[in-house]
């Protein structure tokens, strides 16, 4: 099967290098910005189109839609691809995996499931499936044993996708851990509070949130 593209962005920049997953639109707008954010504080980063295997992104036209098309990521596939992208990063600098909604939960299972990382950042990704399937085989609590890097999680407390029960599992099952982690939420958010193109986006949470991704990267490459 070919390989995945994967769009690059940074040259030069040496502080290390970030593998940037989108929401399940994939690579857009809202994702090349928070992109151009990463190069301005001094990072590579290299942003793979999960999507280009599947023939692109599908319509995304109804929440049944889109429940579908994250449906057919195949998690195993999704972390090889996740792979590929952390050997375009600079060499011999700090690796971070980073991403909002699937491409969050990519980042915590990229954290448990993929080696060399030096940090994860998740932005509401799920926590629990509903069901497990031939393209989600395990519960992505329980791959968090396999955790090598710290990791930093930002939900919003109005999450659908992540309801407070699910993430305070999470939060108990990371705390029993010897690896840091933080998990920050944030009261009267919903999902994709940092897409300035989604409905849920709250530009105060979102502001809040950044500033804890970059104090947080400041801690771990710095």
């Amino acid at each position: 099967m070919h390989s995945t593209p994967v769009e690059v962005v940074g040259e030069g920049r040496d502080r290390g290098g970030v593998v940037l997953v989108g929401e399940v639109c994939g690579i857009d707008s809202a994702l090349r910005g928070w992109a151009a954010a990463l190069v301005n504080e001094g990072f590579f980063v290299a942003m793979p189109d999960l999507w280009a295997r599947y023939g692109g992104v599908p319509q995304l036209d109804s929440p049944d839609a889109v429940l579908a098309a994250v449906a057919r990521l195949d998690d195993g596939q999704a972390m090889r691809d996740i792979a590929a992208a952390a050997l375009r990063l600079p060499r011999g600098r700090p690796r971070v995996v980073l991403g909002f909604c699937i491409g969050g939960l990519y980042a915590r299972l990229a954290s448990a499931t993929v080696p060399g990382f030096a940090a994860a950042v998740e932005f509401y990704g799920r926590v629990v499936y509903p069901t497990l399937t031939p393209q989600k085989p395990a519960q992505p609590l329980d791959l968090l044993p396999g955790r090598t890097c710290p990791l930093l999680c930002h939900f919003g407390e109005t999450d659908p996708i992540a309801p407070p029960h699910h993430v305070d599992e999470l939060q108990r099952r990371l705390a029993a851990q010897p690896i840091p982690s933080l998990v920050y939420r944030y009261p009267s958010v919903g999902h994709a509070f940092m897409n300035p193109a989604r409905a849920g986006y709250s530009a105060e949470a979102s502001t809040l949130a950044w500033a804890r991704t970059r104090r947080f990267l400041d801690e771990i490459i710095d």
